[in-house]
């Protein structure tokens, strides 16, 4: 009895209920190993992958908006050079379209000044012809009266 006595009062020294419980425990842990963990574990796993996927979806669709960004970027940058050769390319042909009028101008212009000069000086002789058959009566009438006496005559 003596040991009982003493096995009653350390603790150290394991009784049946230990072993109860130990055996408990194992068993518990045995049925969560062989029945709860695998499938938390391919919980775990499936969750794991789809993350890999929505991160991989996730690069590529980073890939693919930067692509499309850049492609985006080259046809604005293609179109405003575009758009300036088109306007360098009307602004010269405004330049020959207003220089080929002003020419067109200038020699229309030319032909309405010579025709004009042509027909001024027509009238100006057919005036001065005018003039001179009414005017030299008179002036030869003016110097007989200054001279005294026949002008044509002396002529």
């Amino acid at each position: 009895m003596e040991t009982e006595n003493l096995a009653g009062e350390n603790f150290l020294i394991p009784n049946g209920t230990f072993f109860a419980e130990l055996s408990i425990f194992l068993i518990v842990f045995a049925i969560i190993r062989l029945f709860v963990v695998p499938p938390i574990r391919d919980v775990l796993a499936e969750r794991e992958a789809r993350v890999a996927r929505t991160a991989a979806d996730g690069r590529r669709a980073r890939e693919l908006f930067a692509a499309a960004e850049d492609r985006y970027r080259s046809s604005v940058a293609q179109a405003h050079g575009d758009a300036a050769r088109l306007r360098e390319q009307a602004r010269a042909e405004g330049r020959s379209i207003l220089t080929s009028t002003r020419e067109q101008a200038r020699d229309h212009v030319d032909g309405t000044v010579a025709e004009a000069t042509i027909e001024l000086r027509a009238r100006a002789d057919a005036a001065a012809a005018h003039l001179r058959g009414h005017i030299d009566p008179l002036a030869r009438e003016l110097a007989d009266r200054v001279m005294g006496g026949r002008v044509s005559e002396r002529t």
